[in-house]
């Protein structure tokens, strides 16, 4: 390695190491402004056909926004209304906590001769550190209700000024690569906007779709809380594999912590979450979001720790667009090809297990 390429080597690492400190630094003021782009590319077609009937591009963001700060005031509103009615009493919640684990204990104790006095010990420790972090998590909320109102304010700002400013960032980027790479930019540009649009669009009705799947299975197996239950599911399932996990995680664990024979409840529910996700995987996701993102797990899952590293769970939630808005830039640019190649799920059709496969095979042996 020769010195020109020690120094452009030191050089990039440097300049990764300052951006992203200052990702770090400034994710106050860049947090909604990132969400923001996004929220102004899901909005863009409304806006777009509104300005085409001859109205204002000012009056028709402004209606535009306004339109979606209703539709998410009433949601967040009938959310919060069901989570102020679902009393939790985190009180009873750990007595029952402690029930259980006296009952584990004592089967430990009487059918494997384990001395649990110690474990005991370790346990209340626990139980007593779980609730006391959880309750100062919830009090933290409250602390932190200034900057939230601060950042959650910046959204439709934001989302305005990219919205009509648009046309002039597009010349801008154009300014940048120059006259000679034009068309290709401008090819970029589009594929960027129809995937981004497409993808954030899709996403919601999939985020819908969840929701109504997850809250009425929950309330025909007779969970408590469903709605609020079904709609968190369905709310972290835009984190991808981790926000699965979680949001079938949260009500199992309350029906075995809330209820005193949970076994069968419980059965019931991680069967409906696998169903679910079964759907979700094989024929919601696809056939509403289709394949745009085209993403191999490995490339999400260091991005999604990568992302929650500099902006947790915010992070996290555009980690997946961030990245296919990458892989765009990086197929259109030769020296950055591989990059995109790395990262697709192209290469690895035939080692895949897909239902699609599965049925085909079975249905060449009947």
């Amino acid at each position: 390695m020769n010195r020109q390429t020690l120094t452009t080597t030191a050089l990039s690492l440097f300049i990764a190491s300052l951006l992203i400190a200052v990702l770090i630094l400034a994710k106050d003021i860049l947090i909604p402004l990132a969400v923001s782009v996004f929220f102004a590319y899901l909005l863009y077609p409304l806006s777009w056909a509104i300005e085409r009937r001859g109205v204002h591009r000012i009056l028709a963001i402004l209606l535009v926004i306004l339109l979606a700060l209703l539709v998410l005031g009433g949601a967040a509103l009938f959310l919060s209304l069901e989570v102020s009615n679902a009393h939790i009493d985190l009180t009873e919640l750990k007595q029952q906590v402690d029930q259980k684990a006296d009952v584990v204990q004592r089967v430990m104790e009487t059918r494997l001769g384990v001395d649990t006095s110690t474990m005991d010990r370790y346990l209340s420790k626990a139980s007593e550190s779980i609730f006391n972090s959880w309750q100062s998590a919830i009090g933290s909320l409250f602390t932190a209700t200034t900057t939230t109102i601060f950042q959650l304010g910046l959204l439709p700002v934001y989302t305005f000024f990219l919205l009509f400013y648009r046309t002039k960032t597009a010349y801008f980027i154009f300014k940048l690569t120059g006259r000679e790479n034009k068309r290709q930019t401008l090819h970029i540009l589009r594929e960027v906007s129809q995937v981004t649009t497409r993808y954030m669009g899709g996403l919601l009705i999939v985020v819908l779709i969840l929701a109504i799947l997850n809250s009425t299975g929950l309330l025909l197996i007779g969970v408590p809380h469903a709605l609020v239950f079904g709609v968190l599911a369905a709310l972290l399932n835009l984190i991808p594999y981790i926000g699965t996990f979680l949001g079938g995680l949260i009500p199992i664990l309350y029906v075995l912590f809330s209820t005193s024979d949970p076994f069968q409840m419980m059965l019931k529910v991680f069967i409906l979450f696998a169903i679910v996700q079964f759907l979700e995987n094989n024929l919601i996701t696809p056939n509403i979001v289709g394949s745009n993102i085209r993403i191999n797990p490995l490339a999400i899952i260091i991005s999604l720790l990568v992302a929650n590293l500099i902006w947790g769970i915010a992070g996290m939630l555009i980690a997946v667009p961030c990245l296919a808005i990458a892989k765009i830039v990086m197929r259109n640019v030769e020296a950055l090809e591989p990059w995109a190649y790395l990262i697709s799920d192209r290469g690895v059709a035939p080692y895949e297990i897909s239902f699609k496969r599965i049925w085909n095979k079975l249905t060449k042996r009947r």
